[in-house]
């Protein structure tokens, strides 16, 4: 097939399926004329049933054009790219089967449609990550690359359809889109699709190099936070506590400033008095998480620490235990969340020793030790 007959293709399926509805165009736009796009190069992942309803499984599907790649991997315009997440016929054995793939997917009627034959329209969210808040486009749409550029020009997607078909050494994708920009995206590929199993993209939850020994902590923050899991038992009690540089604000729970910090949650128990004593003296082991990130519920008793919680960079949505260099007043891009160790805490003459060797969670696990004597402690 070759794109001197794209437009019949294209317009037969339009016949066949349900006409597309492009949305109403602001007042004064120009409409432009429909683009049409053969793709060099198709990448498909499938994600199977993330939804947990047997209903259907997900393959993302992305198509481009050919362009050169910078040094960390982005596409130098000028060049058009097409993600698309379909929603297929469910497998119950979960197994990338490009069989399943052929038909014919419309835009959803509704955002919690996941019927077989739909795709996701394209969507945008806020992700926190250290030092920023950025935009990710998610699910269908349509990108465009300038000359020289890497930005994308990006077109959510929201209507169209798409047909997929042929076997496995050979499919054929062609369809037509519309998205927001009110401009209908005609395309086509041809090709082998080799199928990889989708992995989210991640930002690394440590960013550590090498051991790491800090030796400049020297201030003090304890908020009693009571029943923070709410087991309602009165089984412990748990402590957040803060230990800064003194150019890390602290006083008000939510750190401020430039330097670093540690910080820790530590169970203890129900009658204790942070007015009164501190930290209860003793050997605080970290805890376990599970591999959907809970804790246990007879694990979560006095003289443990809590391991850091994953993929959770800002205030107020981190928990656990981390390690994190400030840059005025946002995470640096050298932090740690500790998923291993044990604090140790001693009452002395002078007021409280805090003694701490943690592992971070790289798969080769790095050490942070640090050891902090303080007089009295701000309390929240």
């Amino acid at each position: 097939m070759t794109k001197k007959i794209l437009p019949i293709i294209i317009c037969l399926l339009a016949v066949a399926c349900s006409p597309i509805t492009t949305p109403t165009p602001p007042q004064g736009y120009i409409e432009k004329e429909a683009r049409e796009i053969e793709f060099t190069n198709a990448e498909i992942a499938y994600i199977g049933d993330d939804m947990g309803d047997e209903i259907s499984d997900r393959w993302m599907l992305t198509l481009h054009s050919a362009m050169e790649l910078d040094s960390e991997g982005n596409p130098i315009g000028p060049g058009s790219r097409v993600q698309i997440l379909l929603n297929a016929p469910y497998n119950a054995k979960q197994e990338p089967n490009t069989s399943l793939l052929g038909g014919i997917y419309a835009a959803q009627n509704s955002s919690g449609n996941f019927s077989p034959g739909t795709f996701v329209n394209g969507y945008t969210h806020s992700v926190e990550l250290p030092g920023k808040r950025v935009e990710v486009v998610e699910a269908t749409f349509w990108a465009e690359v300038a000359e020289g550029a890497t930005e994308m020009d990006i077109d959510l997607v929201d209507d169209g359809v798409v047909q997929i078909g042929g076997s496995g050494d050979h499919f054929t994708i062609e369809g037509v889109l519309v998205g927001h920009k009110c401009l209908k995206h005609n395309f086509f590929w041809s090709g082998k699709l080799e199928p990889t199993l989708y992995e989210e993209s991640s930002v690394p939850n440590s960013t550590l190099a090498n051991n790491l020994e800090l030796t400049t902590l020297s201030k003090a923050l304890i908020e009693d936070r009571g029943d923070y899991f709410g087991l309602k038992d009165r089984s412990y009690r748990s402590l957040l506590i803060f230990l800064a540089e003194e150019g890390v604000d602290i006083e008000l729970g939510k750190p401020q400033g430039t330097g670093e910090l540690l910080r820790i949650e530590l169970l203890v128990p129900w009658e204790w008095d942070i007015t009164q004593g501190g930290i209860p003296q003793g050997t605080y082991p970290m805890l376990t998480r599970n591999a959907d990130t809970s804790i246990d519920r007879d694990a979560i008793t006095p003289y443990h620490a809590i391991p850091g919680l994953p993929n959770r960079f800002s205030h107020p949505y981190w928990a656990g235990c981390w390690y994190v260099e400030m840059a005025s007043g946002e995470w640096s891009n050298h932090y740690a969340r500790i998923d291993g160790g044990e604090v140790v805490v001693e009452h002395t003459a002078s007021g409280t020793k805090i003694h701490c060797t943690l592992k971070d969670s790289s798969a080769a696990a790095h050490t942070i030790t640090a050891t902090v004597e303080v007089a009295t402690f701000t309390i929240l």
